[in-house]
């Protein structure tokens, strides 16, 4: 893997050779005149960027000395960019709306891609803004919230620490009403949030929020060989396995997604990929509940 010292460079140039990595991985290839012009600099510097990044990345470009065009070298390791797979979705997602950033500017025209994106719950930002208070100023917060075990909303009383992105926006709050540490999805509450009094909470004894716990997922044991191979890479899975450390308040949440839990092994291999491997662990934190 390439290893290059970026902190001594200056910043103007580490996001020139942002945008040279973006074009040699989603075009293949780049000019010095692409550098020049994206970034409004003379042609002697963007040549100077290209013998710096070569001399620091030597197995990296090919010069086509006839078309000046450089090439991607088939021992190409980004050393700017981490060259993943969200990353490059990010990219797309968002160069129509930052078309001044590096990477924006690689990929924008570039790169024939569509992209279909869940529909995201939407929320009040007067109830973030309500919320982010509550959390730097550990007070009480009275909402309305509208659960899906209830037919109406229903005013509960919360102390909230933390947000959690998991999908949706969720606030981790101690609930004065449950008498219990709980999550409450922003996109669920209706109305304005009111502040209220100091709340004497520690967060602390949030124990499913402090603690943490791994998650381990392997390839369903009926797979080939060759599919189990094809699963790990997907996955990025190393030896055979998949292991995300997270808060245990967080776990339902990522086996929803990837829809493991109890039963895996039961389900067709061809349908149910990938399997939890460590069930009785997290059975006994009852997180497969």
């Amino acid at each position: 893997m390439t290893i290059v010292d970026t902190a001594k460079l200056p910043w103007d140039q580490r996001q020139r050779f942002m945008l040279l990595e973006a074009r040699m991985i989603w075009d293949g290839q780049i000019r010095v005149g692409d550098l020049r012009d994206a970034f409004d600099i003379s042609t002697r510097k963007a040549e100077k960027d290209f013998q710096l990044y070569r001399a620091r990345c030597p197995n990296n470009l090919v010069l086509d000395n006839e078309t000046g065009i450089y090439r991607a070298d088939d021992r190409f390791e980004p050393a700017f960019l981490r060259g993943t797979a969200e990353e490059f979705l990010t990219v797309l997602r968002h160069h129509d709306l930052a078309q001044d950033l590096p990477l924006a500017m690689a990929a924008g025209g570039q790169v024939p891609a569509e992209t279909l994106d869940l529909p995201q719950r939407e929320f009040d930002v007067r109830v973030l803004q309500r919320i982010g208070g509550a959390i730097r100023e550990r007070r009480w917060l009275a909402i309305e919230y509208q659960s899906m075990n209830r037919p109406d909303p229903r005013r509960l009383l919360i102390a909230p620490h933390s947000l959690a992105y998991v999908g949706r926006w969720h606030a981790r709050a101690y609930s004065n009403d449950h008498q219990a540490f709980r999550d409450f999805l922003l996109s669920r509450i209706i109305g304005l949030p009111e502040l209220g009094e100091a709340a004497n909470i520690d967060s602390d004894q949030d124990w499913d929020w402090r603690n943490h716990v791994c998650v381990r997922i392997g390839p369903h044991p009926q797979l080939t060989d060759p599919q189990k191979r094809v699963v790990e890479h997907d996955f990025g899975m190393r030896r055979g396995m998949l292991e995300k450390n997270l808060r245990l308040a967080l776990v339902p949440y990522l086996l929803k997604m990837l829809n493991v839990g109890r039963g895996d092994v039961d389900r067709p291999a061809a349908e149910q990929q990938i399997v939890l491997l460590n069930q009785a662990e997290l059975d006994a934190f009852n997180r497969l509940g």
